[in-house]
């Protein structure tokens, strides 16, 4: 048989086999993905062990055993009170909203400025809306707990997929290289050389902008959340962690954290420390991100600059929503490192 219709018909069953196999999987895809995710963010973490004279068979259950302690100190100690500060919170969100627009025009009246912010129904169409977000939030998160539990069925498949991670996980870490290597094994070998390259230098970047960017999300989370209850805003650590995880997305975390912060704030106005209390945690810890966390954490693996990344987000954003956004970076980033290599092996460079 000719080698190109061989190669076709591989190509083919490839296919239909990953599509029955993704379809057969069913809820027990979103395991099996996170492990592979877990797995890639964790596999060089099990590398330096071994390298410091620890065998996997040992490092694997101390890893896993590590990782569950943390999970369930937070599922004991953390979740349950941000748990009922975030409903609090979202319950609240309207009203604070309302509050803070009555009293921006209470304080520019002080200051001899009059500003209708209910005019042309700004007030109450942001109110309106909020609420609609908070209230959406909620009841998605009521509806997607009914629906994930409501039968014996589900119930079981949802117990099943809870043991179902750490089983996956455990497997796909301890054949991180064979599972690679089979990957490799269907790439014609004509071009698995070029391939490689490829891949290695998108690995480089990718590893370790996600594993910095995570690092900096978590560290700034922390600090954010120490910053805000120190100043005494109502709701601070929810905020200041909501900011951290969502500074995975560049300006995000500063600006709708910021926003939420002063909204609260303004809600619950009790003068001017607080505002300034806020500003100075939130410039602060920018400066420190920018200066020092960043830096140390990611460092230049990404290499695009503020005009790059904003375009690759608006891109992004619009392209595939939040998801888009989320990876928008590292693939953009990407997509430069292997044009500059392309280049560096171009005969007019």
């Amino acid at each position: 048989m000719d080698k190109s219709v061989n190669t076709i018909l591989i190509v083919i069953c490839l296919l239909v086999v990953s599509a029955i196999g993704l379809w057969g999987l069913g809820s027990a895809l979103v395991p099996l993905l996170a492990s592979f995710a877990i797995s890639y963010l964790l596999f060089p973490l099990v590398k330096r062990l071994e390298s410091k004279g620890i065998k996997r068979s040992y490092a694997l259950p101390a890893l896993f055993s590590t990782l569950l302690i943390i999970a369930g100190l937070i599922l004991a100690l953390v979740l349950p009170s941000l748990i009922s500060d975030t409903q609090a919170f979202l319950k609240e969100l309207p009203a604070s909203s309302s509050k803070a627009m009555q009293k921006i025009e209470t304080i520019t009246s002080n200051f001899g400025y009059e500003v209708d912010l209910s005019k042309d129904s700004v007030s109450s169409y942001i109110k309106s809306h909020i609420s609609e977000i908070s209230g959406g939030l909620l009841k998605g998160v009521t509806e997607g707990l009914k629906s994930s539990f409501s039968g014996l069925a589900k119930w079981l498949i949802a117990i099943l997929n809870l043991f179902l991670f750490p089983l996956f996980f455990f497997y796909v870490i301890s054949d991180y290289e064979k599972i690679s290597e089979e990957f490799k094994s269907f790439i014609p070998k004509s071009i698995q050389p070029k391939l490689s390259h490829y891949f290695d230098l998108s690995n480089q970047v990718m590893s370790g902008y996600i594993r910095g960017q995570l690092m900096v999300a978590l560290a700034l989370g922390a600090l954010y959340a120490l910053g805000l209850s120190m100043v005494g805003l109502r709701f601070g650590i929810l905020i200041g962690l909501f900011s951290g995880l969502i500074s995975i997305i560049p300006y995000a975390g500063f600006s709708v954290g910021f926003l939420t912060a002063i909204i609260i704030a303004l809600a619950n106005y009790s003068g001017l420390g607080l505002l300034v209390g806020i500003s100075a945690v939130f410039i602060i810890v920018q400066a420190l991100e920018g200066v020092l966390i960043t830096p140390k954490l990611v460092g230049n693996k990404v290499g695009l600059s503020s005009l790059a990344t904003m375009l690759a987000l608006i891109i992004g954003g619009n392209l595939l929503g939040l998801i888009g956004m989320l990876i928008a970076i590292p693939v953009a980033a990407i997509c430069k490192t292997l044009i500059n290599d392309l280049k560096s092996e171009s005969p007019y460079a």
